[in-house]
């Protein structure tokens, strides 16, 4: 199916809302999260990462460990960068070596947690994140300069608070799953909030 034919049945299903969409905001951005984001992978695997060259065989998730060590000023270890890409642990442990073997980052002593340590970029891991987030820049400009809807400065400024203010709320909502107790059939809204409420306070 061509991707016009795509968003023409997109348009055509797209119904009246049956239901009140606040009592179903976290299912709607979870939906538009899923969305945004695979929209996203495919212009920077469509557009950026064809348009960077020599990669030394990394792949993107290799790329995004770099981006991520260049983003933040603070010292990184492997467990940081888990975190912030929502990536396994292990899946960042086999990037790190990668990176390691492409001499593109190397490991600094960890003075607070000796059982971990820090990563640096190198000169030519600086180099290729600063290639990557240079053509993520481009070409994204040059797609929102092609369209119709694009951002003012104002309105990115506050998308990007709201989607941070987002972001933060599930983050504290995923570290109270534990304490979540299991759901009865018998129960009704009220009383589900009730025993969450009270197994978080006991």
């Amino acid at each position: 199916m061509s991707q016009n034919s795509t968003d023409k049945l997109i348009r055509d299903i797209r119904p009246s809302l049956s239901a009140n969409p606040e009592s179903y905001a976290d299912t709607t951005f979870q939906a538009l999260s899923e969305k945004i984001a695979d929209d996203y992978d495919f212009i920077i695997k469509t557009c950026v990462m064809p348009s960077i060259g020599e990669t030394h065989g990394l792949k993107l998730r290799e790329i995004r460990v770099l981006a991520c060590l260049a983003f933040y000023s603070a010292d990184l270890t492997s467990a940081h960068i888990a975190a912030m890409l929502r990536y396994d642990p292990a899946t960042v442990t086999r990037a790190v070596a990668k990176l390691e073997k492409a001499n593109m980052v190397v490991k600094k002593d960890n003075k607070n947690d000796t059982r971990s340590f820090f990563l640096a970029l190198t000169e030519t891991g600086k180099e290729l994140s600063q290639l990557y987030t240079w053509r993520v820049k481009t070409v994204f400009m040059t797609l929102e300069s092609m369209i119709e809807k694009s951002l003012s400065e104002r309105e990115k400024r506050d998308y990007l608070t709201a989607i941070y203010k987002v972001s933060k709320r599930t983050e504290a909502m995923r570290a109270c799953v534990d304490m979540l107790p299991p759901f009865r059939e018998e129960e009704d809204e009220l009383d589900i909030i009730s025993a969450a409420l009270l197994s978080v306070v006991k």
